[in-house]
């Protein structure tokens, strides 16, 4: 359980997992799943590279590839980056005799500019080398790699209990609340 700084418990979301052989399969469970109104952020499809390549091969979207967190990585790496040189800028604009000629030069180019281009650049390096872990709740699709991994977030047991009910029925097996 999660506690709230008012002192409010909140209760750990439960996911209910289900795996597919039918991609047909998976998109009915789905249908069946919004038609019960469970909203669409919580439910996810997981898929190793095995079961990628073999049931979406053909489709429009091809499956993601490593690296794809360079960007937001980049992203991140250029916040940075700009905050800290706009630190060191403001330090320097106060250091004695930085109003000399060719001292703002060093306030620009070591400024937000650089730093921003700078932190950039690490972070995307950081994110296209950056090993990605799989989140445990979906770690049962790289066990069984010849399947899709079918992934409910519900508030209780009771409401796993029912969905995993539907999910059953249009062809889902071997479910797992956890």
């Amino acid at each position: 359980m999660t506690q709230f700084a008012s002192g409010q418990r909140m209760r750990e979301p439960v996911t209910l997992t289900a795996l597919f052989d039918d991609p047909a399969a998976v998109d009915s469970a789905m249908d069946a799943l919004y038609a019960a109104g469970t909203p669409r952020d919580l439910v996810e499809v997981v898929v190793s590279r095995e079961a990628a390549e073999r049931y979406y091969a053909n489709a429009p979207r091809a499956p993601r590839r490593p690296g794809r967190e360079t960007f937001r990585y980049a992203g991140i790496g250029g916040l940075v980056g700009f905050v800290v040189g706009v630190v060191i800028g403001l330090v320097t604009v106060a250091l004695p005799g930085i109003e000399e000629p060719g001292g703002m030069a060093l306030v620009q180019v070591f400024g937000p500019n650089m730093a921003t281009v700078g932190g950039a650049a690490i972070g995307a390096l950081i994110g296209a080398f950056r090993r990605q872990r799989p989140n445990l709740r979906y770690a049962r699709a790289a066990e069984e790699s010849g399947s899709i991994l079918l992934a409910v977030a519900t508030r209780s047991e009771e409401e796993a209990r029912l969905l995993g009910e539907i999910v059953t029925a249009q062809g889902g097996r071997d479910l797992h609340v956890q």
